[in-house]
């Protein structure tokens, strides 16, 4: 058997376990971060980081190693929602909540894992890169944590994002541009029983408009929603104001700013045809990326798996991650599984084998000798 292998089987399957349930159990909806980040920042300090948390609420634990490079290990604090009280439970091996709330593996499987991995090199002292460990806050709004972050201060120049879900094997080397969208058309308020000619309906005009453009897969790289609708005041009064929020991402900046052109268009034709006024905001929450195999996270986290005997999944994600800002920042990082399925629903799950699986993918990847 090989050192690799070796070092990733001293994974502590029980002790993984019960600070996976510890982390669960703190509440940590996105926005309200304060209880996990303080558990996470002393359970690094004790692991013999070097912590710094920045005004935003993000941790950097920085873990010496003996060889020249550094290596970013990514992952955030914040859960989906505003769930709170998750309760864990195994049923067949599989841990779930109590099918009430999220399960919050998301990531804390992933941070779970990092604190293993630490245990690990302290007890046995195998030879790694520097560390630099970035857990995040407000990842599930859009990346708020990362985009905040002084990148400036990281010395890593590749990494690997811990957060991702499916098989533990996939390697998410490609992630699109997002696109927020907030719209806002404004028509005319009056009363609805005695002179409805003189009002303008602002939710006929957004019906119109969302009726009017392409939503849902526009093709294999492009997606669009109209998420929340809100607005009207009572059910006499023609609405004079109606709020609207959406998104649009692809893996090609030019079909996502023809998508975004056509929808807002179809916002200013209708409200143009019916008299009415529309505010249409576009904001760039996260820009794509694309690894090449011969980049070096790649493949570090290709060897690794290989190494484990873990079928390699190459995958093209429709989602972001911190590994976006990241790149972005000239850091060039791929995003990994942790093990978690179905994140962000009642029914979130992972398997307790799962967990250990990708907490020994961490492990070899971190411990596993540099190529010649």
């Amino acid at each position: 058997m090989s050192a690799i292998r070796r070092n990733g089987d001293a994974v502590d399957g029980e002790r993984l376990l019960d600070t996976f349930f510890k982390l669960v159990a703190i509440d940590s909806p996105t926005g309200h971060e304060e209880a996990i980040g303080a558990e996470l920042k002393r359970r690094f300090t004790e692991a013999g980081c070097n912590v710094t948390m920045d005004e935003h609420g993000n941790i950097i634990a920085t873990y010496p190693g003996d060889r020249d490079d550094t290596l970013l290990l990514s992952f955030h604090m914040d859960t989906a929602g505003t769930d709170v009280g998750i309760t864990p439970q195994i049923r067949d091996g599989v841990i779930y909540s109590d099918g009430t709330t999220i399960l919050g593996a998301d990531d804390k499987s992933g941070l779970s894992q990092v604190l293993e991995l630490l245990h690990l090199l302290n007890e046995h002292k195998w030879p790694h890169p520097n560390l630099e460990i970035v857990v995040t806050v407000g990842e599930e709004q859009g990346l708020n944590g990362s985009r905040a972050l002084d990148k400036s201060k990281l010395k890593a120049k590749w990494g690997l994002v811990f957060d991702a879900a499916g098989g533990v094997g996939a390697i998410t080397y490609w992630a699109p541009t997002s696109v927020f969208m907030t719209i806002t058309v404004h028509g005319k308020k009056v009363h609805a029983g005695v002179e409805p000619e003189k009002g303008i309906n602002a939710i006929k005009v957004a019906a119109e408009a969302i009726a009017n453009m392409p939503l849902g897969r526009i093709d294999e790289e492009t997606v669009a929603n109209i998420g929340t609708i809100e607005g009207g005041e009572a059910r006499n009064i023609v609405p004079g104001e109606v709020h609207m929020v959406g998104m649009a991402r692809s893996h090609d900046q030019s079909k996502l700013d023809a998508q975004i052109a056509v929808m807002k268009k179809a916002f200013e034709d209708a409200a143009a045809k019916y008299g009415a006024r529309v505010d249409f905001e576009a904001e760039e929450k996260y820009r794509t990326y694309k690894i090449d195999p011969s980049e070096r996270p790649y493949r570090e986290a290709t060897r690794a798996l290989e190494s484990l005997g873990i079928e390699v999944i190459h995958r093209k994600s429709g989602g972001g991650t911190d590994g976006n800002v990241f790149n972005n920042a000239g850091i060039r990082c791929v995003a990994m599984c942790t093990g978690m399925v179905d994140e962000h629903a009642t029914t979130e799950h992972i398997s307790i084998e799962d967990l250990v699986t990708a907490a020994k993918v961490l492990v070899t990847v971190v411990t596993q000798e540099q190529e010649a």
